[in-house]
């Protein structure tokens, strides 16, 4: 079960990332700017979910390895490939480079790992 230990670590990974940087880059600038506030308290609270989300992924593949459970497994990856195929999708839809947004990107590796577990 390497595969999904290595799968949980790297979400994990991401979600650090998503609430050290994200917090720094995103949501504090999100909460002092001028959006109506409806607007700018959903897109907060969309934060939070994308933080949630990730923190299920690291739990489903941490609980895959631990227990040995596919079901573990394959709602981690499914998670990882929708955060992958979303981002990937949305960058050039929104008008913006990978460069700028390469967030789903980061979430391929993590699918790939799931997948390799499943396989394995």
């Amino acid at each position: 079960m390497i595969a999904f230990s290595l799968a949980a670590a790297l979400a994990a990974i991401w979600l650090a990332v998503h609430l050290i940087l994200g917090g720094r880059e995103i949501a504090r600038p999100l909460m002092t700017s001028t959006l109506d506030p409806l607007v700018r308290d959903v897109q907060f609270m969309c934060w939070h979910f994308t933080s949630a989300g990730i923190g299920a992924m690291a739990l489903f593949f941490a609980l895959a390895a631990a227990t040995g459970m596919d079901a573990y497994g394959i709602s981690g990856t499914i998670l990882a490939a929708a955060f992958w195929v979303i981002g990937v999708v949305m960058a050039p839809a929104l008008g913006q480079s990978y460069a700028k947004m390469p967030q789903g990107w980061l979430f391929l590796p993590v699918a790939g790992l799931g997948l390799w577990g499943l396989l394995g």
